[in-house]
């Protein structure tokens, strides 16, 4: 019988004993959780600060029915030896320690909040937004705080500063970066969403760096370039990175990026290990270089990937696109793909497209404006990246956009796609095509 062992059951670590039960259903598969419960949905939390979800605690669940699959939750995997292919784990309630062999690993560790070293940020007050207890953490003190301040505008950022406002506190958004959302969208498809931001009473500062948080015990301020900043509460979205002290130890190879070095089979250095998810350093689909790709459906994607070898059978992994998708106020903020800097970073520089249009005809009432970018690698004419900012359809515009790179579609073919039209739903000219005439008339 076929012994793997998966630690870490979030996205990648559940979707892989899934995919390892489907291919061996008499593999014995043990699967090793810190946490006291198995399953959590992280990205729903800040929609729990802002009340959109009821309850916080509905974002946890229980551990699925899975013959052959046993879940040890409050257990840590403490150690690893890759040699003698085992793991050793300490159950955290009763500090008792064992060891867990194994045939195939799958190292599904994930990542923790990222803490920049900014002087005062361990004061009371100052949270980061990774678990259900964090969230918890936060939701308890809106009672408490007026104003906040949230450090990093990436999608948890944004979406965490809206759901405070939503609370009743004034809110500011610190970025260091030019503009917010800067691995989703290009400068001018971001200020779109800076101004939904400050028509809804968010102040939102960009290019300039928190240099203090002040407070005795708790938080009372933030320095931020010249100006000192009132905030009783501070929300620190810096990003996360990736887990990797048990591979580490085990002498298993990482990559530039910091995170487990894989193949397209999801294997590490280690004979018999596999990585997914946050933890471990994947590819681009488009550049082929290494990159981390940590979100859910990527995690999900690797999880399969690994699952799958892990139990004997055969998959490959196509690259990542980090299609994302985020919503504030009614925008829903869609991207996949490249954005202009990422291009030029790999060598390429794209042609880009852009045009804003209403959803609907004209004559229809409800239409709400929606601008699409579309980035075009210039010899090959393939299309590289795509950014939807608007009211409906967003993501799944993005999503047929992700196929179409996948797919190593150019904008002449994908100027034929068929698509459908009705005046309560949608205008006879589709936006995506749009956009490809808007670059095909600069080819």
């Amino acid at each position: 019988m076929r012994r793997i062992v998966i630690v870490g059951f979030e996205s990648a670590g559940m979707t892989a004993a899934a995919a390892a039960r489907m291919v061996d259903p008499a593999a014995e598969i043990t699967v090793i959780e810190r946490r006291p419960y198995a399953i959590y949905h992280p990205c729903g939390i800040p929609f729990a600060i802002g009340g959109e979800v009821p309850d916080i605690q509905k974002l946890i669940e229980s551990t699925p029915p899975m013959p052959n699959v046993e879940v040890r939750t409050a257990t840590e995997a403490i150690a690893l030896n890759a040699k003698a292919k085992k793991v050793e784990i300490q159950e955290l309630k009763t500090k008792k320690r064992s060891a867990v062999k194994y045939d195939a690993l799958i190292l599904a560790t994930g990542s923790y909040a990222f803490k920049p070293p900014i002087p005062g940020i361990a004061l009371s007050g100052v949270h980061v937004v990774k678990t259900v207890e964090d969230g918890q953490a936060i939701i308890d003190e809106l009672g408490l705080a007026k104003r906040a301040a949230v450090i990093g505008a990436g999608p948890i950022g944004l979406e965490t500063a809206a759901a405070l406002k939503g609370r009743g506190l004034e809110v500011v958004l610190v970025e260091a970066l030019p503009s917010v959302l800067p691995n989703m969208l290009d400068p001018d498809m971001a200020g779109l969403v800076v101004r939904k931001l400050q028509e809804n009473g968010v102040e939102v500062i960009c290019g300039q760096v928190v240099k203090k948080i002040l407070g005795k015990q708790r938080v009372s301020s933030i320095s931020v370039g010249e100006r000192e900043l009132l905030a009783d509460l501070v929300i620190v979205a810096t990003g996360v990175r990736p887990e990797v002290k048990l591979a580490k130890g085990a002498g298993i190879e990482l990559g530039k990026t910091g995170g487990i070095k894989v193949d397209e089979r999801m294997r590490t250095s280690a004979e018999g290990v596999y990585a997914a998810g946050d933890c471990a350093e994947t590819f681009s689909a488009i550049t082929k270089r290494p990159v981390l790709s940590q979100l859910s459906t990527a995690a999900i994607h690797m999880g399969k990937v690994a699952g799958t070898n892990a139990a004997g059978g055969e998959a490959r992994f196509e690259g990542a696109l980090s299609t994302a998708v985020t919503t504030e106020y009614g925008f829903e903020i869609a991207s996949t793909g490249l954005t202009t800097e990422a291009a030029k970073r790999a060598g390429i520089d794209p042609i880009a497209g852009r045009i804003r249009m209403l959803d609907k005809p004209r004559y229809y009432p409800g239409g709400k404006p929606i601008t699409v970018k579309l980035l075009v690698e210039p010899e090959e004419h393939r299309l590289i990246g795509g950014q939807i900012v608007g009211s409906d359809g967003a993501a799944e515009r993005a999503n047929l956009l992700a196929l179409a790179i996948k797919r190593g579609m150019t904008v002449e073919e994908l100027s034929w796609i068929d698509y459908c039209y009705v005046p309560p739903v949608c205008d006879v000219f589709e936006p995506l095509v749009v956009a490809v005439e808007a670059v095909l008339r600069k080819l």
